[in-house]
């Protein structure tokens, strides 16, 4: 238990680095770590930190606060992401998508589709969509909408947006998948807008 709660928490760490970088432009220091786990001992990051450097994840330059750096460049793949189900986040902290620099200043990240009900809008199963977090977006957007269902709990969907009178439809690019169409007053208590599709990424596998 102890390594998977060290394991974790490593992850944590690795990703606050990225996240900190794509958001601020900057590192974080060990102190701003701390903060954001609600750690007060320094030492106990910075031993989290070493470990981090020793299995190749990141690297310190000597001397500078904020030195931590992860060793791969690229945008983080946040999990994976199917019609109707919770988003897949457990995924290993040094899988990341090489999008190029002007989608990775705009603080995006990707998931994995799994599915295939946007397909007639060239999203397969097996793509990575790359999502610019936003809490709003135009009709006729590709959006990640999350349906909050209980305390902890959530479903999420890869959808077309669409805003009609009183109610919201989502709308699937698949001809056999019907729409889902939600009241506009059980949208804004249940619903919320993750964020945008601004691109599709797609790996060919040689046989």
């Amino acid at each position: 238990m102890r390594d998977e709660a060290s394991g974790e928490l490593r992850r944590r760490i690795y990703r606050i680095v990225v996240d900190s970088i794509q958001m601020n432009g900057k590192p974080p220091t060990i102190r701003e770590i701390g903060e954001a786990l609600g750690i007060s001992s320094t030492g106990h990051v910075d031993y989290h930190l070493k470990a981090l450097i020793d299995e190749g994840l990141l690297t310190r330059t000597p001397r500078q606060s904020r030195g931590i750096k992860p060793t791969q460049t690229g945008i983080p793949i946040k999990g994976r992401i199917a019609a109707g189900l919770p988003i897949e986040n457990n995924v290993d902290p040094r899988q990341v998508l090489n999008v190029g620099q002007e989608l990775e200043q705009q603080n995006t990240y990707a998931l994995e589709v799994e599915g295939n009900s946007m397909i007639d809008d060239y999203i397969c199963n097996g793509d990575y969509v790359v999502v610019r977090p936003q809490p709003s977006c135009q009709n006729g957007d590709i959006i990640v909408a999350v349906h909050r269902l209980e305390e902890n709990k959530s479903s999420a969907t890869l959808k077309r947006f669409y805003q009609e009178h009183e109610q919201v439809r989502l709308q699937p690019a698949n001809p056999v998948m019907a729409p889902i169409y939600i009241p506009k007053q059980e949208w804004d208590a249940e619903w919320e807008i993750q964020g945008k599709v601004v691109a599709v990424f797609r790996q060919y596998h040689a046989a």
